[in-house]
């Protein structure tokens, strides 16, 4: 499988952005039974069923969320990928940025299927700007 980094986390902003946790959910190997997401802000490790139920807080999101790759590796059928999540929530019309959460990620994505899928991620909070009214990568108003 050809695998573009940039493609698949411009598709997980999007689909963030776009408030539709059903695409969310298609980037994640929620089945995988080595499915877990590790965030150290909340201290919660995740299992697949409990954080496709997490994803559908998307829909209710206000944040927009963008990333930055900061280095990605290919081992075969696998993937991994450390990035700068940011998701930026602004108040209205000219009120300017109201709240800004950064957050380290490294994705390992699986390969071996049809589409590439996160099977287990690490998410740890980086010190904000603004405000830290954002966590676990949802910004809900």
């Amino acid at each position: 499988m050809s695998f573009d980094p940039g493609r698949f986390l411009t598709r997980y902003a999007d689909a963030f952005n776009g408030r539709d946790p059903e695409k969310l959910r298609t980037l994640f190997a929620l089945d995988d039974p080595r499915f877990a997401v590790w965030e150290d802000y909340s201290g919660e490790l995740f299992d697949g069923e409990t954080y496709g139920v997490i994803l559908e807080g998307a829909f209710d999101a206000t944040g927009e969320m963008s990333f930055e790759l900061l280095r990605s590796d290919r081992f075969d059928d696998f993937a991994t990928l450390h990035v700068v999540q940011k998701i930026v929530d602004e108040g209205e019309e000219g009120e300017g940025v109201f709240a800004e959460a950064l957050i380290r990620a490294t994705l390992w994505i699986a390969l071996s299927g049809e589409e590439a899928r996160v099977v287990v991620a690490h998410f740890s909070a980086l010190p904000s700007t603004t405000s830290s009214a954002c966590l676990a990568g949802m910004c809900t108003g």
